[in-house]
């Protein structure tokens, strides 16, 4: 069985010590087994001046997993809210993407090390299944330069396993629910020397909790490898079709009333996603003499848009791109990225569901180029010096042809630098501090004017300096992985959403972000009940100000769309016979503003769940989750709006009520 990265870095354990599985979060030790891919990637991790973590899916095996949110609820500084139900959500790293719905922005996506972004930057939350993610990787801020991420969000990698390393050959999950959920995956897995397999297909459908929220999406994902020497290869195909009806916003007066309904509106206009998604890539890497190895990807992927909302959208997209990278294995490391796509988008009224008479057309194109070179000295066996540059080229073009002919064409480019050190305190922990500049030139949805024809006003590309400090480690019965930054943000972008589906997005001038973010767990007792029983328990937290800074018009008023403090935590109690529970909070505990004239705001919450797991042998695991138990009405998500003039409207969207889910995973050899 492959042990979680917490396990890996406690030294010798006995063999029924072995058998209890504990969360994973990153630290940092000098003895780390690198003996499977998640224990060399946190050794990479640990090199790193800037803040980063591994979230192992036995994070997320233990309870209902169908998006980023469950995969990312602890990890430090991610802030993820359910918008529609199930697989749809916002996440926002350090502030990035606040004013998205649909899609995400300010964050780089990665399946593998392939983007999932589109080249303008966006992506779709769909495209992301937990039960097709063995770990995620995530770098926080400038952390992720040398993955291509220029953005102050950072980047998260979605990682699997080789089949070499998977403690199975064939696996079966299923899981039911509240609200008519269900959920299934069938894989199959095998390695020999030199080739490799693993097909996986999974199956998700809900009747939803509000009207209009039902959800279907099947998932294929096949990757084939080869060896050659010291030459790897792998082919990975994934694909997706998935449908998701969208319910609407509600004032605070209608969500409190009812929380499961939906506006006449979308009901009558039939509001659904409707995406297909094929990518395909191949990713090369050469380990040479000594400790170099080069790697290079090329990809390429198309989406198929139906979205009847405010306007029926058409939309098909292709991407193409290129990923390589080399490093000599100790001080030195460099790569250049690429990535091309355009866009063939039409919107036509919405005929109750049909598309009716044509309403604007256009084409779009984009590029995102991005070369670093990074550069790590150590001075001595405790303190080491990191020094990387990362130039980013992008083109975002936009041709309009009905109702009338408006071309737009725009280039974006900047220089990132950032400097950074690590001093380890001793084996198992470290501090760090960088400074670094960020870079995020606008997606399509920030350029297009929505429904609307016509191109935006011109929308500058946002850019930050950040100073970063923080430590990570372990010593006793405490580990911790926390962060400190403040960043100068220039042209950020405000980006606002209005309940008749019209956007509009405008540059701020000067804003600031300051934040605290935390992760800590805390073995309790050894034990506790019984011989080799454990009770640990485990926090996120953060704290964020994100501000104006003397703006014309509002001052410096706060950002909306974010809570000053998010708290999630977990007590854990586990068995050496197998078995566990899990009670767990999500805590915002005060209001915060939806509006940037910060004259209404969305209500404080507190949830109460409980997972209860049982793996009486490796091949077997089983869980009950239930989640919301005392049935709290509150919002999940607020649409980011100039001014609400301190009065209710429809700017809200409820979150699930009281809820139990189970599954069953069976992995055989």
């Amino acid at each position: 069985m492959t042990l979680p990265v917490w396990v890996l870095c406690t030294g010798q354990l006995t063999a029924q010590e072995q058998q209890v599985e504990i969360e994973p979060m990153v630290v940092t030790s000098e003895t780390l087994e690198e003996d499977n891919a998640i224990g060399r990637d946190n050794t990479a991790i640990t090199t790193l001046d800037g803040a980063a973590s591994i979230e192992n899916s036995n994070a997320w095996r233990q309870r209902r997993a169908t998006n980023l949110k469950d995969m990312l609820d602890f990890v430090p500084g991610v802030f993820t809210t359910q918008r529609n139900g199930a697989e749809s959500v916002r996440i926002s790293v350090r502030g990035s993407g606040l004013g998205r719905q649909f899609q995400g922005g300010g964050l780089m996506l990665l399946q593998d090390d392939i983007p999932i972004n589109t080249a303008d930057g966006a992506f779709d939350f769909q495209a992301v299944d937990p039960w097709l993610t063995d770990y995620t990787e995530i770098y926080r801020g400038a952390s992720g330069l040398f993955l291509g991420g220029s953005t102050l969000g950072g980047v998260v990698n979605m990682k699997t396993l080789p089949p070499s390393e998977l403690d199975y050959r064939y696996q079966l999950r299923v899981s039911a629910g509240s609200y008519d959920t269900r959920q299934g995956l069938l894989s199959v897995a095998d390695a020999d020397d030199s080739h490799s397999y693993r097909i996986s297909a999974s199956h998700f459908a809900q009747q939803g909790f509000r009207e209009q929220n039902k959800q279907r999406s099947n998932r294929l994902q096949a990757d084939y490898g080869f060896n050659r020497g010291a030459t790897e290869h792998r082919l990975s195909l994934f694909h997706l079709n998935t449908y998701a009806e969208l319910p609407s916003s509600l004032s605070k007066t209608l969500l409190q009333n009812d929380p499961r309904q939906s506006r006449r509106f979308n009901i009558i206009g039939n509001f659904h996603r409707d995406l297909e998604l094929s990518r395909l890539a191949y990713h090369f890497r050469h380990q040479h003499s000594g400790q170099q190895i080069t790697e290079a990807s090329v990809y390429y992927f198309e989406r198929r848009l139906d979205n009847p909302v405010f306007t029926y959208i058409n939309r098909d997209s292709d991407d193409a791109g290129f990923r390589f990278s080399w490093n000599n294995g100790d001080n030195l490391s460099l790569g250049v990225f690429g990535q091309f796509g355009e866009q063939d988008e039409r919107r036509r009224e919405n005929e109750r569901g049909l598309p009716g008479a044509e309403r604007l057309y256009r084409e779009q194109q984009a590029s995102t180029t991005t070369a670093f070179i990074q550069y790590r000295h150590q001075a001595n066996q405790k303190l080491a010096f990191m020094a990387t540059l990362q130039g980013v080229y992008a083109e975002r073009d936009i041709d309009e042809f009905f109702p009338q002919r408006i071309i737009s064409k725009r280039n974006y480019s900047q220089l990132n630098p950032r400097l950074g050190l690590i001093y380890d305190l001793h084996e198992n922990s470290q501090i760090f501090a960088n400074l670094s500049h960020s870079f995020e030139p606008p997606t399509f949805a920030e350029l297009n004017n929505g429904n609307q024809p016509g191109i935006n006003t011109p929308i500058r590309a946002q850019s930050a300096d950040t100073l970063e400090i923080g430590t990570r480690g372990q010593k006793g019965v405490w580990q911790w992985d926390v962060a400190a930054y403040y960043s100068q943000v220039d042209n950020e972008f405000i980006r606002f959403r209005f309940p008749n589906g019209n956007t509009r997005t405008t540059n701020a001038d000067n804003s600031t972000r300051l934040g605290l973010e935390m992760g800590l767990q805390w073995q309790l007792a050894n034990n506790f009940f019984s011989t080799d029983d454990q009770l640990s328990l485990r926090t996120s937290y953060q704290w964020t100000d994100f501000s104006l800074d003397d703006d014309p018009v509002n001052g410096n008023n706060q950002i909306p769309g974010a809570p000053e403090h998010y708290i999630r935590t977990e007590l854990m109690y586990e068995h050496v016979s197998g078995w566990s529970v899990r009670p767990h909070v999500e805590w915002i505990p005060s209001d915060y503003y939806i509006d940037l004239a910060n004259s209404f705001e969305a209500d404080n919450y507190a949830l109460l769940g409980i997972s209860v797991g049982w793996q009486p042998s490796e091949r077997w695991r089983f869980y009950v989750e239930g989640r919301n138990l005392t049935d709290r009405t509150y919002i999940s998500a607020t649409l980011p709006i100039p001014d609400a003039g301190s009065q209710d409207g429809n700017y809200f969207y409820s979150g699930e009520g009281r809820s139990v889910y189970s599954g069953l995973q069976v992995m055989f050899k």
